[in-house]
């Protein structure tokens, strides 16, 4: 599976392309949202994984934007730890994030930190969602 992700922190970036390395998944960093967009019939992605809390572009803006365009068939995956994002929210997962953001259109909403089980079970249902369809 090709796994493209937003994730503003360095270091949970490595975490998780080394968790998807280690479930068999390709994976790539999506770093300018503008050169996903431009280029995003080339990409062809099977899941995309999105923070929520970014400086640049807000996870769930980044939700809207992806179902408007020609990956709006791709599931996606909203992730948060809820950051310091507003002060934070402390229990991010029963949150309005986690609500929104399948609201928006994220498949599943997983809590950093992601244990690898949670991943691949996200993973697995984002497959479900395509072939379901």
């Amino acid at each position: 599976m090709r796994v493209l992700f937003k994730e503003d922190d360095d270091l949970a970036a490595r975490t998780l392309e080394r968790q998807l390395h280690k479930l068999g998944h390709a994976s790539e960093r999506i770093f300018e949202i503008d050169d996903l967009l431009r280029h995003e019939t080339e990409l062809e992605p099977d899941v995309i994984i999105t923070d929520i809390f970014m400086p640049d572009i807000e996870g769930l803006a980044f939700i809207r934007l992806l179902k408007r365009s020609d990956l709006c068939g791709v599931p996606i995956v909203a992730i948060s730890g809820g950051g310091s994002y507003r002060g934070g929210i402390p229990d991010v997962e029963s949150s309005f994030v986690a609500r929104a953001a399948v609201d928006f259109g994220a498949i599943r909403f997983l809590r950093k930190p992601i244990s690898l089980e949670a991943l691949q079970t996200a993973l697995e249902d984002c497959v479900r969602s395509v072939s379901s369809a």
